[in-house]
């Protein structure tokens, strides 16, 4: 028997891959969709504590998400006490939106 092929899905839109990897990523993707609802931005802990995950796990997914542009991390103090605060950027949102899009293709019956 010869090995297993998989279908491909093809270009998406524009040429660029059917769904953007860096979003879909399933702790990016959750990071992402968080920073969406809310229309402030979100403290390092309330994130963590949010989502259940590391710290490791939370600042390794977030420098990723910030060197592709799609967040905007700064670190301040709130008194003595460091604060780190993680907001979603208009490429960001642009790029969740196109994504969304991009997967309603793949799947038509998704509902808006």
């Amino acid at each position: 028997m010869g090995a297993a092929q998989t279908k491909s899905l093809g270009d998406g839109p524009g040429g660029r891959p059917p769904l953007d990897p860096l979003i879909h990523g399933r702790i990016r993707l959750l990071i992402l969709s968080l920073l969406l609802r809310s229309a402030r931005t979100r403290t390092f802990t309330g994130l963590r504590n949010d989502l259940g995950l590391t710290d490791g796990t939370l600042s390794a997914q977030l420098a990723k998400l910030e060197e592709g542009g799609m967040v905007k991390v700064t670190k301040a103090f709130a008194g003595k006490r460091p604060m780190t605060r993680v907001a979603l950027t208009a490429r960001g949102r642009r790029s969740f939106s196109r994504y969304l899009s991009d997967l309603k293709l793949l799947l038509p019956g998704l509902a808006d």
